[in-house]
């Protein structure tokens, strides 16, 4: 029994002949899954073509370890195409298809379709234009999955932190012809079609600024870029805009909606930032080349098929990252998806042993701006990707270098430095390496106009990712503090530091050239010292910092005496803090700074500051009364309130 009857539904049956309908027919079954069953494996060979015919079907990723676990999208739409990556290299599904509730496809053998294709190409426009029509809601809702957890990029992102191949203008001698034969999307088309597409090509310039394409418009354009550089947004359902991509490259499709022979709705923006100069074909001149040759039309929708399954690739390898927070993973797995289309002399191979140590990462990076540049086809396509993914990796790398670079730079700085313009210096490097880090500050107005204040904040665990070669940890929320300071008054400030254990004693050089005031906590010193010896330390180093109170100089400390998590910060107040207040005779204003995520990779979060309003401690303690009754008191409520000035800095890193 045929299906004829059943195919005159399709959405393009309209447009074939009822012997074209019989043809596609006699090839087709009806085929039911239950619940669960599977209807493409990713990586088999696709071996069969599907359409929904009733039900529903979702599509996962194996991904790793993770087999399976990541859904990537879901259709109950009639006629959604299922198994369409079986139309391009390497003729394998993309996705694992599994049945959602009792569930029926209309089926086709792959390698029967597609030779009924070549010898009835108009039959092959069709069906593989509905495909791409039907389709582009899985980019759609990949698209939103991936805005739903993405860090907001826009343009400046892009090109500051990457440089996509840049090419020579060839010149007014070069002909269409030429330009076509560099482009990596027309190498399946014969010549006689590049000889008719050139026919109706025009190159048309734009300044910067245009819009070449708005959210739900239907375009009327094909474009290639030939020069100068576009963004790619991507608006979502509030009207936020996000650049998704810079397009640069001479050769690459920047849009390509207005060459499906079914119209199709856009939810991006494309805005050129560079004048560009772009090959642009109309649609209505392609639709026409379309129905005078249809070979040309059904190579036409193979390729579109071909973009659209590379940009699902791609969002979805950004969706696979922020999942399960592993760009190595996620690269790991495209490698593998490519393997069959790989040299195996490709330096892709290297970068998931390169990515996988922070000392490598660089040489990592530099590979694929490489393979972007001069690799082969699928190289760049993948190196191109590979950019994308590894941003957030990439401004991780640069602030720990700059980490490295800052620690080197105090290290080796020479003899005759001064402490003061070392701790400058410092800061200024530790600015520039901050400047890769999304922080948000709020409360700037409560920073004293003069200085000789102490500055206190709740102590962050370093993140063990953050350790140099050398096993140094650097304290990332006391350096922030004071590279605030130098920016507001010129001068870093001195920071109360623990002096190391005996084996720590590159920690204690580090800090002993910076100038910083060292405290001996317990674990100092292993040797016993007498109460009168403690007491005699003690008021040595109150005398010390009172001393640089009352010279102008600022004090940064913490007043816990250790380390958490954020979302244990802060642990309950030692006195010394406000006993240096007490002691240095002067009353100095006290700055709460109260931060949030400094205990976490900067490529996976955003970071919060909050200052709060200066006091001192007149203010809060009750001098006729016995101080240290008052001062216990007032720790242990101040300790408390402390936890609600590091939830305000949770709540503005978290803010969109």
């Amino acid at each position: 029994m045929t299906l004829t009857k059943t195919l005159h539904n399709l959405p393009f049956a309209d447009r074939l002949t009822q012997k074209d309908l019989g043809l596609l027919a006699q090839l087709a079954e009806l085929k039911s899954y239950q619940n669960g069953e599977v209807i493409t494996l990713q990586f088999a060979t696709a071996e069969k073509f599907s359409v929904l015919f009733s039900g529903a079907v979702t599509y996962h990723l194996n991904v790793g370890d993770q087999r399976g676990a990541l859904e990537v999208g879901k259709s109950k739409e009639k006629w959604t195409p299922i198994g369409w990556s079986g139309f391009r290299e390497p003729y394998r599904f993309a996705t694992t298809a599994i049945a959602s509730g009792e569930t029926k496809v209309i089926q086709w053998d792959n390698k029967e379709l597609r030779a009924l294709f070549d010898q009835h190409p108009e039959i092959g426009m069709h069906v593989l234009s509905s495909s791409l029509m039907l389709s582009t809601s899985l980019l759609s809702d990949a698209r939103e999955a991936w805005m739903s957890g993405a860090v907001p990029l826009n343009a400046s992102d892009y090109q500051n932190a990457m440089s996509y191949t840049s090419f020579q203008d060839k010149g007014p001698h070069e002909s269409t012809m030429d330009f076509f034969r560099q482009s990596a999307f027309f190498n399946p088309f014969a010549d006689w079609h590049l000889t008719k597409l050139a026919e109706v090509s025009k190159t048309i310039h734009y300044q910067a600024g245009s819009k070449l394409l708005c959210k739900g418009q239907f375009s009327d354009k094909f474009m290639v870029l030939k020069s100068g550089k576009v963004a790619l947004n991507y608006v979502t359902q509030k009207g936020e805009s996000f650049t998704s991509d810079i397009l640069q490259e001479r050769g690459q499709v920047i849009l390509w909606s207005g060459a499906s022979y079914d119209p199709i709705p856009n939810n991006m923006e494309l805005i050129v930032l560079e004048p560009v100069e772009v090959l642009e074909i109309n649609r209505i001149d392609l639709l026409v080349l379309y129905k005078e040759f249809p070979t040309l039309g059904m190579v036409f929708m193979y390729r579109l098929l071909w973009l659209l399954g590379s940009a699902l690739k791609a969002i979805r390898a950004q969706v696979i990252t922020q999942t399960f927070d592993r760009e190595l993973l996620t690269i790991q797995t495209m490698i593998e998806q490519a393997g069959a289309q790989i040299s195996v002399c490709s330096d892709l191979y290297k970068l998931p042993i390169l990515l996988a140590e922070k000392v490598t990462q660089g040489d990592a990076f530099d590979l694929i701006d490489r393979l972007a540049e001069e690799g082969e086809n699928i190289e760049k396509n993948l190196a191109n990707l590979f950019r994308k993914i590894t941003m957030p990796l990439r401004r991780e790398f640069l602030f720990l270098e700059g980490l490295r670079r800052m620690t080197d730079h105090v290290i080796t700085a020479p003899k005759d430095i001064s402490s003061a313009e070392l701790r400058n210096q410092c800061s200024q490097l530790f600015e520039r390496a901050v400047s890769y880090v999304d922080i948000k500050i709020d409360g700037l107005e409560n920073i004293p106009k003069s200085s000789g204040n102490i500055f206190i904040y709740n102590h962050l665990l370093n993140h063990p990712y953050y350790t140099l070669p050398n096993s140094f940890q650097i304290t990332l929320d006391s350096h922030f503090i004071s590279m605030l300071l130098y920016k507001f008054y010129k001068d870093s400030g001195l920071r109360v530091v623990r002096i190391g254990k005996g084996p720590e004693y590159g920690h204690q050089d580090y800090y002993n050239k910076l100038g910083h005031l060292g405290v001996k906590t317990q674990d100092s010193d292993p040797t016993q010292q007498t109460a009168e010896e403690r007491r005699q330390v003690r008021n040595e180093f109150f005398k010390e910092a009172g001393d640089k109170l009352r010279s102008g100089m600022n004090l940064i400390l913490s007043p816990e005496g250790t380390s958490r998590e954020t979302q244990q910060s802060p642990v309950d107040f030692k006195p010394g803090a406000f006993m240096i207040a007490e002691k240095s005779q002067i009353d100095p204003l006290i700055v709460p700074v109260a931060i949030a995520f400094f205990d976490k990779r900067i490529s996976k979060t955003k970071l919060g500051v909050v200052i709060k309003k200066p006091f001192r401690l007149s203010e809060v303690i009750d001098k006729e009364k016995p101080f240290k009754e008052e001062l216990r008191s007032f720790l242990e409520r101040y300790s408390k309130e402390y936890r609600t000035y590091v939830e305000e800095a949770i709540e503005l890193a978290e803010k969109q």
